[in-house]
């Protein structure tokens, strides 16, 4: 059975208190212009990691809603640069940051419909956080504050209002391995759609520990000899096949590395739309096209495959 992977929407509440989706290539690119402008052009290749790890991270954490405040994605990439040893970068970083614009006064009603749906917690414990919330805003001399800033005090409170402390995380994998020493590691077939550029495996750092894919439709064309026009059932065949090695490959990187848990998997397709166009003539609905393909392309991937990218 062909499984279909549907990425969790998150939201970003802005500074001003509009919504929009998040966009981890929209904090790639500002981290890359950050690495740049603190003349680390030779690390800017850390800036798709971070933006992955905080994409991954707000994906999965346990919330009614899945909105983020816009401080509190930044604060969370400041802390990732920080301890990764760029405090020049994170420097840069937080000056981007824009100003507040929109202000919402501290009463208890508007702070209830603000934030009720973003705290994940019972009725009886959301009224203690605003209580706190309040109190705090009250002793503060805080009479109206932005939509973000609320939302992290809220959280912070939330925190403190826990009767039990969390469980502690397991730990980030350590080991890494280089992008040689992973096309040391590939089977034959994997070797030879490598070889024929079809194929390229991203090394795996401790930023973000995750196999990252990368496919050229039109390398793959070319190697199983393809002509336009072709059909799906063409097609389709070829992509379960190329998962099944996919898959392969995703199992000894995971065994070289020891990981008790298989590691997230990203697969990255830039071209597909091309390809579904020259080869498939279709126009009209190609990104429809291009999700049922790459579900054929992750099927036979174990683990978790959080997310395909066509872009």
């Amino acid at each position: 059975m062909v499984k279909a992977i549907t990425p969790v929407r998150v939201d970003v509440l802005n500074f001003d208190g509009t919504r929009e989706p998040f966009d981890a290539t929209e904090l790639q690119t500002r981290l890359i212009g950050c690495f740049l402008a603190a003349g680390r052009g030779d690390s800017s290749f850390m800036a798709e990691d971070i933006a992955l790890a905080v994409e991954y991270t707000l994906s999965h954490v346990d919330r009614p809603e899945s909105v983020f405040g816009r401080g509190e994605i930044d604060a969370a990439v400041i802390r990732l640069l920080e301890e990764a040893g760029l405090p020049d970068v994170a420097k840069i970083f937080r000056r981007g940051q824009p100003e507040t614009r929109l202000l919402v006064g501290a009463s208890r009603e508007t702070l209830s419909g603000l934030l009720r749906g973003h705290l994940a917690c019972s009725a009886e414990r959301f009224e203690r956080v605003l209580g706190e919330l309040l109190a705090a805003a009250e002793k503060l001399g805080i009479n109206e504050a932005s939509p973000h800033l609320w939302l992290e005090l809220a959280r912070h409170f939330e925190r403190e209002t826990e009767d039990e402390e969390p469980p502690c995380p397991e730990p980030m994998i350590e080991r890494t391995l280089t992008k040689d020493e992973i096309l040391g590691l590939l089977p034959p077939e994997a070797l030879t759609l490598y070889k024929a550029g079809v194929l390229r495996i991203n090394g795996i750092t401790m930023l973000f520990p995750c196999i990252h894919f990368y496919l050229s439709m039109t390398c793959f064309a070319a190697a199983e000899s393809l002509r336009p026009p072709v059909i799906e059932l063409q097609v389709e065949p070829l992509l379960y096949k190329l998962s099944g090695v996919l898959e392969n490959v995703r199992t000894i990187l995971t065994e070289k590395l020891g990981a008790e848990e298989p590691l997230p998997c990203i697969l990255s397709i830039p071209d597909m739309l091309d390809f579904i166009a020259e080869f498939l003539a279709v126009t009209d609905g190609a990104e429809k096209t291009a999700a049922e393909l790459g579900s054929i392309l992750s099927s036979r991937v174990g683990g978790e495959l959080f997310k395909i990218s066509f872009s």
